[in-house]
């Protein structure tokens, strides 16, 4: 599978969600093919700017591959206007298509790159808008080179149904099942091995119960049948045909008879035409796979071989282990057994893939002639040998890069160059050129089988590179190159072509040729040797034939053979793994965890549950952690607990309890007994004071967001200065009702007591992202009416309610759409009609979004009145109506918050700088820079920090925040330096 791994590799994921659950099942899916791989994840989020940044992780990457995963929708999770919305998905879609582009240039790694397909909670009237914007993205990224694109397609022939998690998507911006993930990591995999291992070039197949079903010797012409698998098998040896596989035959049989099944029957779709070369005799079939392999001149580990035989291929196995056998599964799996070889994938298919067959056929009529020749002399000139060499054409990099890859033989310095640096390589050097080779003769065009690079430098045409594909050895090409670039030297003035050569393993043909027409003139360098030419010596470097190097015959008479590589014993048994068992993510999953069986390694016995809710939350444990045998004592953290394991174990949790629960209980209640305890009991009764982190005797509180999560402030609470408690103040909860107040007042004062029962006396020191921002600064004016001193509140990109966002923006970029729609002829615009059609399904779809959204409102306006109704009169919360989120109720109680100016000698506002979508920072959603703030204090420090709303609490970004709250604190206190734990959701 990966006869060559290399431990330096490494695979960076970068994506708009989190990604981090997609590594155990990559990481097994790796160990599975051989390859050995360090799979990383980018900042959370950060798509936009690991493109961008020169020094980001992707920037970085200089052995393996990027993987980079988006999410139109992701960046809209917290844009309600549906014009914001639309205009978001575009402006995004055009900065990610530009921005790969630029990245692709500069990498020195290949990368996957996928959009994927919009969730159902995406509303109706944005998912035209998304599958919109994601076609025109993917057409505009499809040509980039060193980029290949993961398509739906490629998803969903590993994917089940079951994709989505809201729950997770919800707690931790995790949005797919384990299944998904698992799905996604199948896809992934296989692009990335497509990557890094070399794709096999021969597809040799049986013929009996191989191409149809029977025996021709027995049922006879007629008699055989090709049922739809059989045709699915032809069909997909077709398409390999196409791409550039060879179609070889290897049939114990009687060759007239295999033929005239190919010629007579119309229901075969394989024909004599498409078969490179055959051994249809009763030899044994190793001895006729090593046949093919030598006239083909080909290695045995460029071949697959294909057979219903069981025994045929256990011998082929043990006698050839280079080729990858395979045994053709019965008729109803052999559909989906093709879909899942990854043998022949392939990153790119250049032109001359597409003319392999017929490349290989003209050569097999020369060597029929030159067999027969009696004098080399006249069979060279009977060839009529056509060299031309001139710059590319745009469609000849992706082969140029490949020549670059593959070519080892006649290669003077072997630089292995991607598309996109060979590009930049023209681009840069001024005094340079770069030609391509193209070669014919009278039995067929050979293609484009060299390349030669040369530069001026130090009064010399210095050749950069020059190198040759093996299979136009001897026929006077590489003399003609020497003449090409002696004749570019004289037309420059210069003196001498200087040619380096840098020794390999397998680059001897090449110095055989420089020796042979140029070994006066070299000269040993410290690190190469150099053949300096003089141009007027150059000028007369002509072919003699018969009189080639042995080196230069036998590089031509072995063309596209590698010398062995060490076989990877099993490498059919992994292909037959993928190909029959992998076959999904839930396969995936189930290898992965009979393969990776953990056990309870923790101190004492392990408690046994003693309630339903207990057996029922245990068994949820065992899931999601993957240990048997656990007790209902035993700490998450302590059996390999994670924050994103703990997102699937709350999904569950809401699954299966019809429970709903923040992240941060796992903190407060980090057993099974406990856990089970609060889904069983009042949760009013459940403490809003989270401990973040324990530190010494000095207290800082975080309130909640507007989702009720405290979760995100972790990285910042680890960053704090030594000497703090670090609080989260989450929402007072009752049964069906997340958030148990209806003002801003109300909120405050309750998180008041909370406070105050920690910490009696002031000074406080409390601050909130956005919303909880906005409820901390009532906290500390409630405190200050108390005579208490808030020593600090720190609003983190927050503004306060009432403060006008800015306007026209939105209307322009309409408007601008709107004009560009109708601009240009009737003709280049596809006529009035289809104009107007497109401008009134876009008004269509902007009303029904308003109408659905209005309402939305009015629903909420109706429940949050009821809210009021109940928490004032005692009432429960009625079960067939639908609760209110934590969002919907701060959104309405904000509505009636509007505070008068206060003296807060503490107040402190941290803006974020950059962001896109619902990250957007909110300097850029508000018409005032101060958010609002100066409005109801004069005192107040302004800050700026990287990252966008709500990826400034995500590392590296958290670093800078929490520096900045320590400065204040403590004068130049340093932050902590620990890892991050906990993702920020806002």
């Amino acid at each position: 599978m990966a006869e060559k791994t290399d431990q330096t590799r490494s695979v960076v994921i970068a994506a708009t969600f989190t990604a981090e659950p997609l590594q155990p099942s990559l990481e097994f899916l790796f160990e599975q093919v051989g390859l050995h791989l360090d799979v990383r994840f980018s900042p959370y989020h950060q798509v936009l700017q690991e493109l961008i940044s020169s020094s980001s992780m992707l920037a970085s990457l200089d052995k393996g591959v990027a993987v980079i995963l988006v999410r139109l929708e992701d960046f809209i999770r917290d844009i309600d206007d549906h014009s914001r919305a639309v205009e978001t998905i575009s402006s995004i879609a055009d900065e990610i298509a530009s921005s790969l582009a630029a990245f692709a240039a500069r990498s020195r790694s290949p990368a996957v790159f996928s959009v994927l397909a919009a969730s159902p909670v995406v509303p109706e009237q944005l998912k035209g808008t998304i599958e919109k914007a994601t076609e025109q993205l993917v057409e505009r990224v499809a040509g980039i080179s060193g980029l290949t694109i993961m398509r739906p397609r490629d998803i969903d022939v590993v994917a089940g149904d079951d994709r989505f998690d809201h729950e997770s998507d919800r707690l931790a911006h995790v949005p797919f099942t384990e299944d998904h993930y698992a799905s996604l990591s199948l896809a992934i995999a296989r692009k990335v091995h497509a990557f890094l291992v070399p794709d096999r070039k021969v597809l040799v197949l049986d013929c009996d119960n191989t191409l149809w079903r029977g025996v021709v010797g027995e049922d006879g012409v007629d008699g055989v049948a090709v049922p739809p698998s059989f045709a699915y098998l032809q069909r997909f040896a077709l398409r390999l045909q196409a791409q550039g596989v060879l179609i070889c035959l290897a049939s114990k049989n009687v060759e007239r008879d295999v033929f005239d099944v190919l010629e007579q029957r119309s229901d075969m779709l394989l024909k004599p035409e498409h078969i490179v070369a055959h051994r249809i005799n009763w030899n044994p079939k190793p001895q006729n796979l090593a046949d093919l392999a030598q006239s083909l001149s080909l290695g045995l580990d460029s071949f697959v071989f294909l057979d219903d035989n069981p025994v045929e291929c256990e011998l082929m196995k043990a006698e050839l282990p280079q080729v990858l056998t395979l045994l053709l599964p019965p008729e109803d799996q052999i559909g989906a057994f093709l879909d899942h070889l990854w043998a022949f994938d392939k990153v790119a298919i250049t032109e001359e893939d597409k003319r392999r067959t017929s490349l290989y056929k003209e050569d097999a009529a020369r060597k029929a002639l030159e067999k027969d020749a009696t004098n080399i002399v006249d069979f060279v000139a009977s060839l009529k040998v056509k060299v031309d060499i001139e710059p590319p054409s745009e469609g000849d990099w992706p082969r140029l890069a490949q020549l670059t890859q593959r070519t080892n033989q006649f290669n003077f310095t072997t630089v292995r160059r991607t598309e996109s640096e060979l590009r930049t390589l023209v681009a840069g050097s001024r005094a340079g050129q770069v030609l391509k080779v193209s070669v014919s003769d009278r039995f067929g065009d050979y293609g484009l089988v060299g390349l030669v690079i040369c530069i001026e430098a130090n009064h010399e045409l210095l050749v950069d590179t020059f190198l040759l594909s093996c299979r136009v050895l001897g026929r006077g090409v590489e003399h003609a190159i020497l003449r090409h670039l002696a004749a570019i030297a004289k037309s420059r003035g210069i003196e001498t072509v200087s040619l380096p050569f840098n020794q390999t393993a397998r680059n001897e043909p090449a110095s055989a040729f420089a020796d042979s027409v140029a070994e006066a003139f070299k000269v040993s360098e410290p690190d190469k040797l150099v053949y300096r030419i003089p141009t007027n010596v150059g000028l007369e470097i002509h072919h003699r034939p018969g009189f080639d190097p042995d080196a230069v015959i036998k590089a031509r008479e072995s063309d596209g053979k590698k010398p062995a590589a060490q076989v990877t014993a099993n490498v059919s048994e992994r292909h037959a793994v993928l190909s029959r068992e992998l076959l999904t993510g839930k396969d995936v999953l189930s290898a992965l965890s009979k393969s990776n069986v953990r056990h309870r390694a923790l101190p004492g016995a392990a408690a046994l549950p003693a309630t339903q809710a207990e057996r029922q939350m245990l068994a949820i444990w065992e899931e999601v952690l993957g240990i048997p045998g656990l007790g209902v004592d035993d700490d998450y953290t302590d059996a390999g607990g994670t924050s994103l394991l703990a997102a699937r174990l709350f999904a569950l949790v809401s699954q299966r309890f019809g429970a709903r629960l923040p992240l941060t209980f796992i903190l407060e209640h980090p057993t099974v007994r406990r856990l089970a305890a609060v889904v069983d009991r009042d949760r009013s009764q459940i403490s809003s004071l989270v401990e973040l982190r324990r530190g010494g005797h000095r207290n800082f509180f975080f309130v909640h967001d507007g989702d009720g999560e405290t979760l995100l402030y972790q990285n910042i609470a680890r960053r704090l200065p030594d000497g703090f408690n670090v609080y989260g103040i989450e929402p007072r909860q009752l049964p069906n009702i997340p958030l148990a107040h209806v003002s801003i007042e109300d909120m405050a004062a309750y998180y008041v007591e909370l406070m105050r029962e920690k910490q009696p006396e002031g000074p406080y020191l409390v601050g909130g992202m956005c919303a909880g921002g906005v409820i901390a600064f009532e906290i500390a004016r409630q405190l200050t009416r108390a005579n208490q001193h808030a020593g600090l509140v720190a609003l983190l990109d927050s503004a306060l309610p009432g403060t006008p966002r800015r306007r026209g923006r939105i209307a322009k970029q309409r408007a601008s759409r709107v004009a560009e729609l109708l601009s240009g002829t009737p003709e280049q615009r596809g006529g009035l009609v289809t104009k107007a059609a497109v401008l009134c399904r876009k008004a269509f779809n902007a009303a029904a979004w308003e109408v659905s959204n209005r309402m939305s409102r009015w629903f909420v306006k109706v429940r949050f009145e009821f809210l009021r109704h109940a928490l004032r009169r005692g009432i429960a919360w009625p079960g067939l109506m639908p609760a209110l989120t934590v969002r919907q109720i701060y959104d309405s109680a904000e509505l009636s918050y509007s505070p008068a100016p206060t003296s807060l000698p503490g107040l402190m506002l941290v803006r974020a700088r950059v962001g896109q979508g619902g990250d957007t920072p909110f300097r850029e959603v508000y018409a005032d820079d101060e958010l609002g703030w100066r409005r109801v204090s004069s005192d107040i420090l302004i800050e700026d920090v990287d990252g966008g709303h709500y990826t400034m609490l995500q590392e590296p970004f958290a670093e800078a925040v929490a520096e900045k709250i320590a400065v204040v604190l403590d004068g130049n206190s340093k932050v902590a330096t620990s890892p991050p734990y906990f993702k920020a959701t806002a």
